[in-house]
């Protein structure tokens, strides 16, 4: 049974199995538990660190957005990036993606931070124009190497 109504709160440690499910399936890699989980307490103890996710009537969880707040040396002003942003398949299309987004613009916007900036891959245009509904503007392209270890 699919339940339309939700909750957006921060995320606790007990999310971590969820936060493990959803990055495996937006890498499509299954990730190490110990060592996501290591880094997933870093995170909730870090000042700089945002996470929030959605919990469903009957307490399933069934979205997340991670992200980070960063004061660049070019803007000299804080932002927050959004890290990874995802929402559980079956509730893709009843806007919970919108209402998360709005949550932590809102917050953003009780922080004094007035810019939000994400990177996308070229392929995921689904997400692209979610962003670019959103009045996100694309204004550099990001390029990474792999470096193979000796």
């Amino acid at each position: 049974m699919l339940i339309e109504k939700w909750e957006i709160r921060k995320a606790e440690w007990e999310d971590v199995d969820y936060l493990i499910v959803a990055f495996t399936e937006i890498y499509g890699t299954p990730f190490d538990k110990f060592t996501f989980s290591e880094s997933y307490k870093k995170k909730l103890k870090s000042q700089q660190s945002i996470i929030y996710v959605a919990e469903n009537a009957i307490g399933n969880l069934i979205g997340c957005i991670v992200c980070e707040k960063q004061i660049l040396l070019q803007l000299l002003e804080p932002i927050i990036q959004i890290k990874e942003f995802y929402i559980s398949p079956k509730y893709r299309k009843l806007n919970l993606a919108e209402d998360l987004y709005y949550h932590l613009e809102n917050k953003a916007i009780k922080m004094g931070i007035n810019k939000i900036e994400v990177m996308c891959n070229y392929t995921a245009t689904t997400t692209q124009n979610f962003y670019l509904r959103k009045k996100f503007v694309a204004d550099r392209k990001s390029y990474i190497k792999i470096i193979q270890k000796s």
